[in-house]
């Protein structure tokens, strides 16, 4: 067969909304971290305050910070256009591997336009649901080469077992390395975080024990209390032992789907395997973005 690409060159719309989805879920995470980290550094100056103004005054020009960002962050919500960003993008990217698979409803047929036309019209109608994104994508993020690709044609011209296991290495593989990968990161950082929580809480217990038995009140006890309460917020943010378990499940799912590519030996059970392949994708994604949008 021909030389194969790495992956398909996915369409404008894919790329817009990915890149406003990576670009604000930076942002909010980099806000929350400043958030939080001031606070429990104010939490520490506030414990000086009658002893140092300079404390005071510190710790005071801290709060007003920390007053802006919740109020940039209820104005802007950065987290909003992260999750229907990555909605968009998840959206074009499962109808792109059905497109270029021939899989429903992109099935193949002699007239390429009208499937050509489906897609296109499947893409506006993403783009219509999702129209609160609009004014994020960026049209100097958008290249020249339009929503279909060269690449998704050349894709779609091989032949039915040269489609399939070119959606088994770069669709299928690629996928599950990644949901192992993001489940193996959310475990250890689950785990780091429970250790820093189970070292703050020890050093809490030893500071009060220090001011009940020797009355020494100027120990930093309320701002390691504040500390400790800061990372739980924090571990309750990134949701790590959440997502760990999650993404492992769906990690075996897609192993227990890539063995069933042997029924693959026709163009419609090609389509059903992508079809389900793509929904399992799909599935796992929805609940993510219900997870996020839950208080």
């Amino acid at each position: 067969m021909q030389n194969k690409l790495e992956r398909p060159d996915y369409p404008d719309l894919y790329d817009s909304a990915n890149n406003a989805s990576l670009t604000s879920q930076k942002e909010y995470t980099n806000i929350m971290k400043l958030y939080l980290w001031l606070t429990a550094i104010s939490a520490f100056l506030t414990i000086y305050v009658k002893e140092s103004k300079f404390a005071g005054i510190i710790a005071t020009l801290f709060f007003l910070v920390i007053l802006g960002l919740t109020i940039y962050q209820s104005v802007k919500r950065q987290d909003k256009i992260w999750y229907n960003g990555r909605a968009v993008a998840e959206s074009v990217k499962t109808r792109t591997w059905r497109f270029i698979m021939r899989a429903e409803p992109y099935i193949d047929c002699d007239n390429i336009e009208s499937v050509k036309q489906e897609f296109c019209n499947d893409l506006k109608e993403i783009l219509k649901q999702n129209q609160s994104l609009g004014s994020y994508l960026l049209q100097k993020n958008i290249s020249t080469k339009g929503n279909i690709t060269d690449s998704m044609i050349e894709i779609r011209s091989y032949s039915l077992k040269d489609r399939l296991n070119y959606y088994i290495s770069n669709r299928i593989n690629e996928q599950r390395n990644w949901y192992l990968t993001k489940a193996k990161y959310n475990r250890e950082q689950e785990k780091k975080w429970f250790y820093s929580i189970v070292a703050i809480n020890f050093l809490i217990i030893l500071l009060l024990l220090l001011e009940i038995g020797y009355d020494w009140y100027f120990l930093p006890t309320s701002g390691m209390i504040v500390l400790s309460s800061t990372i739980l917020t924090w571990t309750q943010i990134k949701k790590f032992q959440e997502l760990a378990t999650s993404y492992s499940l769906t990690a075996h799912e897609i192993g227990l789907i890539k063995d069933e590519s042997f029924k693959a030996i026709s163009e419609s059970t090609l389509s059903d395997f992508v079809k389900d392949s793509e929904n399992a994708f799909s599935r796992e994604h929805t609940q993510w973005i219900a997870r996020k949008d839950t208080p």
